[in-house]
C-alpha cells in the first residue's frame, strides 16, 4: 500500500470516529438530565417559607432566587449553599460545631442578642455583613460575611425577631 492509500485510510478512520463521538455525544445529552447551574426558580424556594428573612435564614437564597454571597464562613458552605441554620439551627438558638470550625455557634436570635449581649439592631447587622462582635471583636473565621442588599438584611433581622 503506498503512502497515498495510508494516508487516505487514515482520514476516513477519523472522520468515522468523528461522527461516532458526535454521536454518542448527542445520544448521551439527550438522556443525561442536566444540572441546573443557578439555584432553583423562585416559585420553587417560596412554598415553604413565610418571609424573605425566613427563606434566607434557612437558605441563605433571597425572594427573587439569588443566592446570597459572603466571604469566609466554612468551604462547605461555600460549596453546598445554605444559611444562618445550617450553622445556628433551624431556631436559631446554636450550639452546633459546624465541620472543620471547632466553635459551638451562639444561639442569635434577637432576644439573646440585645438582651444577653446588650446588641442594638445595627450592631447585629455589623455581625452579619462584617463579622465584628458585641464587643468590637473579629468574630471567628467560620462566620460568614454576609454581602446582602439592606432589604434583605433588614427581613433577616425581622425574620431573628420571631424567633425569640
Amino acid at each position: 500500500m503506498e503512502t497515498r492509500d495510508i494516508l487516505i485510510v487514515i482520514a476516513i478512520a477519523l472522520s468515522a470516529f468523528a461522527v461516532g463521538m458526535n454521536f454518542t455525544s448527542t445520544m448521551m445529552s439527550s438522556r443525561m438530565p442536566s444540572i441546573p447551574s443557578q439555584p432553583p426558580h423562585v416559585e420553587e424556594l417560596t412554598t415553604p417559607y413565610r418571609s424573605n428573612g425566613e427563606m434566607i435564614f434557612m437558605t441563605g437564597v433571597n425572594e427573587r432566587g439569588e443566592r446570597i454571597p459572603f466571604t469566609g464562613g466554612p468551604q462547605w458552605l461555600f460549596m453546598h449553599g445554605g444559611g444562618c441554620a445550617s450553622c445556628h439551627g433551624i431556631d436559631g438558638r446554636g450550639g452546633i460545631y459546624p465541620m472543620m470550625c471547632g466553635i459551638k455557634t451562639p444561639d442569635i436570635r434577637y432576644s439573646t442578642l440585645t438582651q444577653k449581649h446588650g446588641m442594638s439592631e445595627e450592631d447585629i447587622k455589623i455581625a452579619i455583613t462584617r463579622g465584628i462582635g458585641d464587643e468590637g471583636e473579629e468574630l471567628d473565621y467560620c462566620m460568614p460575611r454576609w454581602q446582602m442588599t439592606e432589604k434583605d438584611l433588614n427581613d433577616v433581622i425581622d425574620y431573628l425577631k420571631q424567633l425569640g
